[in-house]
Parts: structure tokens; C-alpha cells; sequence
């Protein structure tokens, strides 16, 4: 592998739910973050390698999709005595302070160079640091209580040996799941994939996000334990009173819920700097009578109103609409990407990325 380096290298190991949106989830956490600077130099198999001008702490910790992020310290094949012998190469003076306890941990994604790395090369890696860290940084190897986790990820024939940054909080998305909130009604989505739209959008802290369809509130909570101040909506008030609820119940900063239609939505025109919205599919209750495909014409042309110059909409609708023609009546939106994600055997998710131009 031949990469060419003008900033530190960093590693996003990624979700195996989808081949696509964990990539795109890690770019619009990079634009909504505002890094001055980054390049995304491999995809691999569940793993981004990229430059970036300052540290990943944070991107895992805001992500539904990214399982962890860190410093890539060295690439080498994924053969043991390869691994070893980069592993003696890197210039660990600076990397660990005197008073670090590190410990390594090897992942393997979906069984790659199992003859070439068997998992026993875990305990002889860690030997092998037990040797080196004690003299050049005077930091030592051990499984308990560590300041730092040294990574090995293998994947594609390849071993990423990097100093863990960030992870995703996991325990707090456990939390968030529909059945563990205050009000509780079917059909919410899981809160990764609500933490994806919201990433999606490109919200950042310090900017106003807006769901028009909250149902109960699940994108709104995501957003607020982000540190994201927003507005939601819904035309259900049972929905709308449930997700007040839901809302309340969690710390961040300020969320107003009111109870709307997303073809009239009152608010100021170029108010809002983001919008992600999971849109009802053809529950008569929630579309009051109008086909699903007109509910997402009507919504995109307010969106198109109250977004703000270059604002990002992150959006979903059933496959069997035809996505093509629903901008025609708006001047000012554009297609970034599409993804397609299957949610059962008759129903495959659209998720939309919008940018206003």
C-alpha cells in the first residue's frame, strides 16, 4: 500500500450494517466538525484510512455508524513476522508518556489473514512491546487498568497498528432505544440510524437542525446528547406531546417540539442550517389523505424555504418512490448521494443527501 502522507494518518473502523453510509457518515462528520483539512487515502473493508490536521477525538463519539477511531502509527502486511517487525520500527518516543499502561488488542474483521495472523499473535505482540516500551518511553504493556489502547485491525490482507482516539457510545445508544424512553410507540427507528441522519445533515454544536417528522422525538434526542440545539415537529399531537417527553428526559441543549405540518412549517425563511427527517410512508394517519409521494414534494419545497445557503438535507423514503422528479419543483436543491438500505423483505429504505446550493 502506497500512501502519500502530508498530515498524520488516522483509521475509522466502521459498522458492517451497510457497505456505503458508515463512509458517508465519517464526511459529513468531518464537514459538520469543520476540519480544516482531511483525505480520505484507502477504503478498505470496513476500514477508512485518512489525513486529517488535527486529532479524531469526537468523530467516533458523535457517529451511529463508526465503531472507533485513533492514529494509525504504521501499515504492514498481515503476516506476523511483518507485523512484528513495524511494530519495531515506529518511533514510540512521543507517541506514550513514561506513566502509560498500554494495552493491545488485535481485531480481525470478517476473518481476514486468519493463517497469516492467528490470534496468538496478540499475547507474542504484546511480548514483544514488553521489550521495546519499557526503554525507549518507559511506559509498560498491560491488560489492566490502561491509559492507552494499541490497536491491530486487520482487514484485506492488511494490519493497521494504531493508538486508539475515540469510540462510539455504545452504552448511551442503549439508553436511547424506543423501548428505554420515557413515551414509547411503534415504528422508531434504532438511534444509530438516527444519529446517521443527523450526521448526515452535516448539524454541528452552535447551528439549529430541524426534524418536520419527529414522530417521538428519537432524532431530537440524538441531536441534543450531541450537544446540537434543534426543532422538531410533528402533525400527530400524541406523537408531538410524546416526544416533548422524550426530549425532556435527556441533558443537552434546548429543543422546541411543536405540533405542525410539514407543508407549512412556521418558521423564517433560511432559519435553519440542517434538516434530518425519516418521512411517514403512507400511514393515512400522519399524511392526512395525500399520497406519500406528494407529502415529500410539499416538504422539499418548505425545506427548500427555511434551510440556509449550502445546508444539508438528510432524508428517507420508501423504494418505491421515484426519487428523480420530487426536486423539479424546487430551484435551489441539488443530489449529493443516495443510499439504499434494506429494511425487510418488502421494504427498501432511500436515504437522500440534499445540499442547497
Amino acid at each position: 500500500m502506497n500512501i502519500r502522507v502530508k498530515n498524520k494518518l488516522y483509521y475509522a473502523l466502521l459498522s458492517g450494517l451497510h457497505p456505503t453510509l458508515p463512509k458517508a457518515e465519517l464526511r459529513a462528520i468531518l464537514e459538520a466538525e469543520k476540519y480544516r483539512y482531511y483525505r480520505i487515502v484507502a477504503e478498505l473493508d470496513q476500514l477508512v484510512i485518512y489525513e486529517l490536521d488535527r486529532s479524531s477525538r469526537g468523530i467516533a463519539r458523535r457517529s451511529g455508524l463508526i465503531h472507533e477511531t485513533g492514529r494509525v502509527l504504521a501499515i504492514s502486511d498481515a503476516e506476523e513476522g511483518e507485523l512484528l517487525k513495524s511494530i519495531e520500527s515506529i518511533e514510540w518516543d512521543g507517541i506514550l508518556d513514561s506513566d502509560d499502561r498500554v494495552r493491545v488488542e488485535l481485531r480481525r474483521l470478517r476473518g481476514y489473514a486468519e493463517k497469516q495472523l492467528p490470534h496468538e499473535a496478540e499475547y507474542r505482540v504484546a511480548k514483544k512491546l514488553d521489550t521495546i516500551l519499557p526503554s525507549c518511553c518507559r511506559a509498560r504493556v498491560t491488560p489492566r487498568n490502561p491509559t492507552k489502547y494499541l490497536r491491530i485491525i486487520v482487514t484485506e490482507g492488511v494490519a493497521i497498528i494504531g493508538l486508539r482516539e475515540d469510540i462510539q457510545p455504545k452504552k448511551l445508544l442503549s439508553q436511547h432505544k424506543p423501548r428505554s424512553r420515557p413515551f414509547y410507540y411503534p415504528g422508531s427507528l434504532d438511534p444509530k440510524i438516527g444519529r446517521l441522519f443527523v450526521n448526515l445533515s452535516r448539524a454541528s454544536v452552535g447551528r439549529i437542525y430541524l426534524d418536520p417528522f419527529c414522530g417521538t422525538g428519537g432524532f431530537a434526542v440524538e441531536a441534543k446528547t450531541m450537544g446540537i440545539e434543534s426543532i422538531c415537529g410533528e402533525i400527530v399531537y400524541k406523537l408531538t406531546r410524546g416526544a416533548k417527553i422524550n426530549i425532556e428526559a435527556y441533558r443537552g441543549p434546548p429543543a422546541d417540539v411543536i405540533q405542525w405540518d410539514a407543508d407549512s412549517i412556521p418558521l423564517r425563511d433560511e432559519s435553519i442550517d440542517s434538516i434530518g427527517t425519516d418521512p411517514p410512508y403512507g400511514r393515512s394517519v400522519s399524511t392526512r389523505g395525500r399520497s406519500t409521494a406528494k407529502l415529500l414534494e410539499e416538504f422539499l419545497i418548505e425545506a427548500e424555504r427555511i434551510l440556509r445557503k449550502k445546508g444539508y438535507i438528510a432524508t428517507a423514503l420508501p423504494h418505491w418512490i421515484d426519487h428523480e422528479n420530487l426536486l423539479d419543483k424546487t430551484s435551489e436543491l441539488k443530489y449529493i448521494e443516495i443510499h439504499y438500505m434494506k429494511v425487510h423483505r418488502s421494504l427498501t429504505r432511500k436515504i437522500l443527501v440534499v445540499k442547497k446550493k
